[in-house]
């Protein structure tokens, strides 16, 4: 029977119902999402379990809330790790730029929105920094967002030890970053967006498909014609704007900011992005993968927080969480080999 035949065949006689229905589940299963996404899902009932009131809607949009921020800056890491790269300067970024803004505002008496231009301003200097002291001065990313994570703190307390709150007068600034419609939080509208333009960009651009080769051979990706060196400072740029929205999230909804804000907040961000499946050696992301991993840390951390679990506790699972996930999603890129 020649190729041919072959086809017109399988079109005029397509694989039974059963058949098509058992690969699609298998397709699913071995997707490198599936593993966080059961486990998220039997934590979240064992959790409701001992805590009914864990899944009210109050609970769930609670819980939303307070993973937008990560989930955001997650979005744009996992972009930086795809290709090969990481920055641990991003929660200093988050405070340095939501604190400029504010400082900005205050101290000149002008409206957040200028402040608020000024602190893009300066996220794009420091994504550039980082990119190209990384890319140009051949320095490890590991180091370069390692030094530029103090430098970036020292220079937020040396504008100011104070927190600053009180900004009046931007009644539209703090509906747009900070308010609500019905139930829902903006902040929550922001992460959806965001990490829906996040999935678009890496799946279905150029872009997407050059951060990809550059993680998987910087080597090839040059040589075929790939701006490896471009890719990766863009890459740290918008690691820099999304902590900037992050941070001008937080700013919106509590109404201030202080000098240490974005403290430690490097290696939740990197956690949601490895547990949501991406390859901490680059070459493989996944945008929907980074939004189920920041799920994961947020509904552990209130879960625990309801079960009356205590802040060392929390910390000890959360670690234990990143492992076993990790292994999860090891063993699922094994299996679809």
């Amino acid at each position: 029977m020649t190729t041919a035949e072959t086809t017109a065949d399988t079109v005029v006689n397509p694989p039974p119902f059963s058949a098509r229905l058992k690969e699609t589940l298998r397709n699913i299963i071995l997707a490198r999402e599936f593993g966080i996404l059961a486990f998220l899902i039997i934590i979240s009932v064992l959790i409701a379990l001992v805590r009914p009131t864990f899944l009210t809607p109050t609970n769930i949009f609670n819980m939303l809330r307070q993973m937008s921020e990560i989930t955001i800056m997650a979005v744009a890491m996992t972009f930086l790790i795809t290709a090969q790269e990481l920055d641990l300067s991003v929660g200093s970024i988050y405070g340095i730029t939501s604190f400029t803004m504010a400082l900005v505002a205050a101290a000149l008496g002008v409206s957040l929105w200028i402040g608020l231009a000024v602190a893009i301003v300066l996220a794009i200097i420091i994504g550039l920094i980082n990119g190209l002291i990384t890319t140009k001065g051949r320095i490890p990313a590991f180091i370069t967002t390692l030094g530029m994570l103090y430098i970036l703190r020292g220079l937020t307390l040396l504008m100011s030890p104070w927190p600053i709150s009180g900004i009046k007068g931007n009644e539209l600034f703090y509906e747009v970053f900070g308010g609500k419609i019905g139930p829902i939080s903006v902040q929550v509208l922001w992460m959806l967006g965001i990490v829906i333009i996040g999935w678009l960009v890496m799946t279905r651009t150029s872009f997407g498909y050059h951060v990809r080769a550059t993680g998987s051979n910087n080597s090839a990706a040059r040589l075929s014609g790939i701006a490896v060196n471009r890719v990766k400072v863009i890459s740290f740029i918008m690691v820099a704007l999304l902590a900037l929205l992050a941070g001008t999230l937080s700013f919106a909804h509590l109404g201030s900011v202080a000098p240490t804000a974005g403290a430690g907040m490097e290696l939740t961000v990197i956690a949601a992005v490895v547990i949501g499946g991406t390859a901490l050696f680059g070459g493989e992301g996944t945008i929907l993968g980074t939004l189920l991993g920041a799920a994961l840390l947020t509904v552990v951390r209130n879960g625990l927080v309801q079960i009356g679990g205590e802040g060392r506790l929390q910390e000890a699972f959360l670690g234990a969480i990143i492992i076993v996930a990790v292994l999860i999603h090891t063993h699922l890129r094994t299996t679809r080999r």
